[in-house]
């Protein structure tokens, strides 16, 4: 069935938006990277500021890629956030073991990126079960603590 030529065109608005939106993401973290890497540092490590959605998937594509990996420390910035979106106090798990095999599991992640973006959105916990690698240790931890 032949496609109309406005579906066509609209179509391909879409797509040079969408790469728009891509370069200028990209464009933005390269900027940052070669000449602002502590405001770069700034706003990866702070989950509430507001982004530019184009940067903000890029520095999400970035942190899963591991491109980024170096820029974001996930044991300790993202894990005491994703305990919270669980119901686990970080401060009172941090001297557990546990924690220790917790924090090599969030460190060795590939969902960083997926992980940082959900926990910028306020994701909830059902949701962050698809990829955290933690989640079932944190749900069973959050049991444990309630009995």
């Amino acid at each position: 069935m032949p496609t109309s030529s406005s579906t066509t065109a609209s179509q391909g608005t879409r797509l040079a938006d969408a790469l728009s939106d891509y370069l200028a993401g990209e464009h933005a973290l390269l900027e940052l990277r070669c000449c602002a890497p502590k405001r770069l540092s700034a706003l990866i490590h702070d989950l509430a500021r507001p982004l530019h959605p184009p940067l903000e998937r890029a520095l999400a594509r970035g942190l899963n890629s591991g491109e980024l990996a170096d820029w974001l420390g996930p044991a300790e910035t993202l894990m005491p956030a994703m305990m919270r979106r669980f119901g686990l106090d970080a401060e009172a798990w941090a001297d557990v073991p546990r924690a220790a095999e917790w924090r090599v599991t969030c460190r060795a992640c590939p969902h960083i990126g997926t992980c940082w973006q959900a926990l910028r959105h306020d994701t909830d916990a059902e949701a962050c079960r698809d990829f955290c690698a933690n989640a079932e240790a944190f749900i069973a931890a959050g049991h444990e603590s309630k009995h």
